[in-house]
């Protein structure tokens, strides 16, 4: 399941996703290769969106989710906008589940 992590710049998801790919790394269940992920500033989301499997929205960009939504939905995408405190907290293993989640209603 490839994973695309969506912010203003890519800085903050950058460590978010340094924080899902630990969680992934200590799991005994997941495994890293399974999980390929990256991060990007929104301006380069139509470059990328057909790539990966789950877009991950931080939620600086709330502004631009229905944006964001729009597009994933043309190439059927699930979509999640990551919650300030999930977001503010780092943590990976929740911002994983949801991931996983998404991408299982999606299929």
């Amino acid at each position: 399941m490839k994973i695309l992590l969506v912010c203003a710049g890519g800085f903050s998801t950058t460590m978010m996703m340094e924080a899902m790919k630990k969680v992934v790394n200590e799991s005994e269940k997941l495994d890293v290769k399974d999980y390929p992920m990256e991060a990007i500033g929104v301006d380069k989301l139509d470059r990328y969106i057909d790539k990966y499997e789950v877009i991950l929205v931080g939620p600086q960009l709330s502004h631009k989710y229905e944006y964001i939504k729009v597009e994933a939905d043309k190439v059927h995408k699930p979509v999640v906008l990551l919650t300030s405190d999930i977001y503010g907290a780092m943590d990976g293993a929740t911002v994983m589940k949801q991931a996983i989640l998404a991408y299982r209603k999606q299929k």
